[in-house]
């Protein structure tokens, strides 16, 4: 009886032997059914670089499809992966029993991963493989590049199309771009996610865009299509901001073009403008007349001129309008205008009279009025000076004035005096006016006649002359 456990115990001893065991007889020799062998486990990148991994995977359990995974550590987490058939993305793969099949393997580094060794595991089935990359030279802190082009439908490319930068579950772009006249855009911005939000006039609006900027690399979002409306317009100007004096009005020159797929009337107006204030669209710069709406064939553009007039008596200061274009499908095109009112610096020259007689030798002394009729503020350092022809005796007093408010003037003494052997003559003498802020000039005639004397003595010449011819005559008629 003693021996029955002994003997109980053989027999499932044996028994167990006896049972097939599947697992191992599929296991290999490190007891993994996958074995994954790289000839190069181990390469130099610099950051932002991307590489491939030539993996020979070996099946020596079932057939069943065999799922990849990676394992990743610190700063490797933030990179991309993809196993390749290929240039096909994988996922799983089914290899027969005892056999072999070549897979990629990428990795895509980022570009501001630190210098530095980084390793990760790579997983097939219940199989594994380490791979090393070692990165020789980070981007860390430099900017990376973002280009796209908008182009319509017909492949044309867009230019004046607003790209705005979205940062991620950001409600306000990060940064506002205008694409150039070739449609494109070429930017500065930092390592991270963005969301390109696109927009024309005129055009339906793009898709949102997701890029990734990398840095101390470029990002090409590639074409961008923005599609026509039916009817849209597109407004330029030639300024948004003019400066005159109060006395002027401010003329803008626009250029509209019919952009839709439609000829249209385009209604035009102005909004926002001061108390008093008028505007008219004119189709020449010297036109009377004034548009409300302007029609205008598909394709077709034309320049006008927004004429903004201010009420009488405004102060100088900076003022601001609205211009608004409006489709027939009630689609605005508005623009702020911005007009700087400046006052005037103006000196006038006021004398008693611009014409004096005199004889050889003689002085004529004239007052003139110098009087300041801007309105932007007081002239100072003002110096007059006279200029009179070679031997001429020409005094101002006084010599300088300090300053002139507006409205307010100051009377200067003028002294010439001809030289005593000057001819019978008239002559030019020129007063010119400076100051810091501005300058004039005022010409002024002098006559110069001879003495009674010399008159006298040329009536004397002449009826000697006289005399003579008559008594010649009366002679010779005698003989």
């Amino acid at each position: 009886m003693k021996q029955l456990p002994y003997l109980l115990l053989i027999i499932l001893l044996l028994f167990t032997v006896t049972l097939p065991t599947p697992v191992a007889a599929e296991e290999s020799a490190d007891g993994r059914d996958v074995q994954i062998h790289c000839t190069f486990p181990g390469i130099v990148l610099e950051a932002g670089e991307s590489t491939e991994f030539a993996l020979s995977v070996t099946n020596n359990g079932n057939a069943d499809p065999k799922k990849f995974w990676v394992e990743t550590f610190g700063e490797s987490s933030d990179w991309e992966y993809h196993f390749l058939n290929g240039e096909t993305e994988i996922t799983r793969a089914a290899i027969p029993t005892g056999s072999s099949q070549n897979i990629g393997f990428t990795v895509k580094t980022s570009s501001d991963t630190p210098v530095g060794e980084y390793y990760v595991k790579i997983h097939i089935g219940n199989g594994y493989c380490w791979l090393y990359i070692t990165i020789s030279k980070t981007h860390a802190g430099e900017r990376g590049v973002l280009k796209l082009t908008t182009v319509n439908e017909l492949g044309e490319t867009v230019k004046g199309a607003t790209v705005a930068v979205m940062e991620d579950k950001s409600t306000e772009p990060f940064m506002t771009i205008q694409t150039s006249t070739d449609g494109k855009i070429r930017s500065e911005l930092p390592h991270g996610d963005y969301t390109l939000v696109i927009t024309k006039d005129g055009y339906h609006s793009a898709l949102p865009v997701d890029v990734e900027v990398n840095s101390g690399l470029e990002t090409d979002a590639g074409n961008i299509l923005l599609e026509k409306m039916n009817t849209a317009v597109e407004v330029s100007y030639k300024t948004l901001s003019i400066t005159t004096s109060l006395d002027k009005n401010s003329v803008f020159v626009m250029n509209l073009k019919n952009i839709g797929r439609a000829d249209s009337i385009f209604s035009l107006d102005a909004t926002g403008m001061p108390e008093d204030w008028y505007t008219r669209f004119k189709e020449s710069e010297n036109s009377g007349e004034s548009l409300s709406e302007i029609f205008l064939y598909a394709g077709e553009e034309k320049t006008l001129y927004l004429e903004v007039i201010p009420a009488y008596a405004t102060d100088t200061g900076d003022y601001s309008i609205t211009s608004v274009v409006t489709s027939p499908a009630g689609d605005t095109y508005e623009e702020v205008l911005a007009i700087t009112l400046r006052g005037e610096y103006r000196l006038k020259v006021y004398p008693d009279k611009y014409r004096y007689e005199l004889g050889k030798g003689d002085k004529v002394t004239f007052d003139v009025m110098l009087k300041n009729t801007g309105s932007a503020g007081p002239l100072t350092n003002i110096r007059p000076e006279i200029s009179a022809p070679d031997g001429w005796t020409a005094t101002i007093s006084p010599k300088t004035l300090a300053s002139l408010e507006p409205g307010e003037s100051e009377t200067i003494s003028v002294t010439v005096i001809p030289p005593s052997n000057i001819a019978a003559s008239e002559y030019k003498v020129t007063l010119k006016v400076t100051s810091d802020q501005t300058e004039t000039s005022d010409d002024f005639r002098m006559v110069i006649k001879e003495s009674s004397f010399v008159t006298i003595l040329g009536l004397l010449l002449l009826v000697g002359v006289c005399g003579g011819v008559w008594y010649a005559f009366r002679k010779h008629q005698r003989r």
